[in-house]
């Protein structure tokens, strides 16, 4: 009866089938949290689920091979289409789950058997309709479906990763290829290493995140949790804290944040830092005396693809401490025109810097035309980058963050905080770039005082006037 009441368990329990399996599986709480999860998809309750965790914690074992063998068990007509970085790779997760269908265990438990004629490691049939198929990222699955769709790491390693060419082949298969193949009811599983900010992952949730559910679950804990404190293991019992700092010290911080933490920027290699970013309140702001300037390092389109034109607005003030305003924006070079009037009236600035090859190449003409038709001429300063790289005109900023002579307007510098927390390593980099260039223009302007030696008619005579 004990038996009995075992196979029961794991037909209608995802945790009791594993368990099942593998009697002397040591289950956490991270586990606990995958298997629930993994239920509701297996239900059709939850569609969009990815999941991040570090390696040697389980994720692959439960969701790439325990979770399709289950899933078919339940159902011997779904379809189950599996992908990895590569083929190979994938074909040894169809190697592991059929042959759990093959095992006297599974035969206790279920009625679902392989196709006598269609056993092959990664591509299988079940005695029903439904069918298995391991592809790498990048390869062919037409004339396949799937009810789910499970990718379990789509980049290989921190060379492909930083590598933009297989980024964007990543995403474009998911789109043109894998995601086409997903049935109207079908379910994504998504098993993500955050090596990069523009992994796959990110890509995906820039465009629908409400409809993903994300398990996050760093190795180290960087925050109270649920199960754990700030600083605890996610698995105490298998990985320690010992472990992991050895781990840790092998790998570099860098690396461990990407693996082990769910971090593609770690804060030990950060080169700003959060706590520099000084806040003031607009409204402090007003009283103060400043002189303001504008920076602008554009990128002239509006497609999806460009690059954003990143915008910055300094005061600064008699003490010479900046206060900065900066967003980024896309923009065609009409609009960037008529934005740079409107800032300008609103801020009256002493300078408007614009990077000079851009502003000659796509804007000088059009803002010409405009400020003789306004009768409102700007005060334009072409920004020269002298062959800097922007690398290195960013970090031009670090001394005066350190200095603590930088001012966040608040809520005004979102943007900006983003890119510097991430830099080198981000995305984008064009609201700090826009930042960096006030390094050639900013400055106090002190009010004139006129001290008037001789009378002012005798100033027209011998042009005595003292600055």
């Amino acid at each position: 009866m004990k038996e009995l009441a075992r196979r029961e368990l794991a037909r209608r329990n995802f945790k009791d089938y594993v368990l099942y399996n593998f009697k002397d599986y040591k289950v956490n709480w991270h586990h606990e949290i995958l298997f629930k999860a993994l239920e509701r998809v297996e239900r059709g309750e939850l569609k969009r689920l990815m999941v991040f965790m570090p390696p040697r914690h389980g994720k692959s074992e439960i969701c790439s091979i325990q979770f399709p063998s289950w899933v078919v068990g339940k159902n011997k007509d779904r379809n189950i289409i599996l992908a990895s970085y590569s083929g190979d790779l994938a074909i040894d997760f169809g190697r592991q789950t059929r042959n759990l269908i093959n095992s006297a265990e599974y035969k206790k438990i279920f009625d679902t058997t392989l196709a006598e004629d269609s056993t092959a490691k990664g591509k299988w049939n079940t005695n029903g309709r439904g069918a298995y198929n391991a592809v790498g990222v990048g390869g062919a699955t037409t004339g396949k479906g799937a009810d789910f769709l499970i990718i379990d790491d789509p980049i290989k390693n921190r060379q492909d990763a930083d590598s933009e060419v297989m980024r964007e082949n990543a995403w474009s298969w998911y789109r043109s290829t894998a995601r086409t193949r997903l049935s109207p009811e079908g379910a994504i599983i998504l098993i993500n290493t955050r090596w990069h900010d523009d992994d796959l992952a990110s890509r995906i949730l820039k465009n629908n995140p409400e409809e993903w559910e994300i398990i996050s679950l760093p190795a180290i804990a960087e925050k109270d949790e649920e199960f754990r404190k700030k600083g605890e293991a996610l698995w105490a019992d298998h990985f320690t804290l010992d472990i992991l700092e050895n781990i840790k010290k092998d790998l570099g911080s860098y690396e461990f944040s990407a693996l082990y933490q769910q971090q593609p920027i770690d804060s030990e290699s950060q080169e700003f830092r959060k706590e520099w970013f000084k806040v003031r309140d607009a409204e402090e702001l007003r009283r103060l005396n400043t002189s303001n300037f504008l920076t602008i390092d554009t990128a002239i389109s509006e497609k999806a693809s460009a690059d954003y034109t990143g915008i910055c607005d300094n005061s600064v003030d008699k003490e010479n401490f900046w206060n900065l305003r900066a967003w980024k924006v896309k923009l065609n070079p009409k609009d960037l025109i008529d934005l740079i009037f409107t800032l300008h009236e609103e801020r009256q600035y002493q300078k408007i810097g614009i990077e000079k090859t851009i502003y000659l190449m796509a804007i000088e003409p059009f803002l010409k035309d405009e400020m003789r038709k306004r009768n409102k001429f700007l005060p334009i300063v072409e920004l020269q980058h002298n062959q800097i790289s922007k690398e290195i005109r960013i970090r031009g900023l670090i001394p005066r963050y350190q200095s603590g002579s930088i001012f966040h307007i608040t809520n005004e510098c979102k943007d900006l905080e983003e890119e510097l927390l991430r830099f080198p390593k981000g995305v984008h980099d064009d609201v700090a770039d826009a930042t960096a260039y006030q390094l050639q223009i900013a400055e106090i302007i002190k009010p004139i005082k006129y001290e008037q030696s001789q009378p002012l008619a005798g100033y027209y005579q011998d042009n005595d006037l003292r600055l």
